[in-house]
């Protein structure tokens, strides 16, 4: 629908990028509600500039599961040094 029209460090992209990466923050606060879950819009534009260089959703579900692992360490250290 929304055809990619500018190249961004080698991957081809436009306003369907915006648009999955806004309904991806957008279904994060529907699960969690926080404003603060909007922030994920960010590391979203980056997964799909990932999947547009790539051509594959692999790297970028890599990448987001590395980051999911590296909050939960995160969370959980902190927690641990605060109790």
């Amino acid at each position: 629908m929304w055809p990619p029209t500018r190249n961004v460090l080698g991957a081809k992209v436009g306003w369907a990028l915006v648009v999955s990466s806004a309904l991806f923050a957008l279904s994060h606060v529907a699960v969690i509600p926080n404003p603060l879950r909007l922030a994920v819009f960010f590391p979203a534009l980056l997964f799909g500039w990932m999947r547009a260089r790539t051509g594959s959703i692999a790297s970028a579900a890599l990448f987001h599961a590395l980051c999911n692992l590296t909050a939960s360490v995160m969370e959980a250290s902190y927690f641990l040094n605060y109790r």
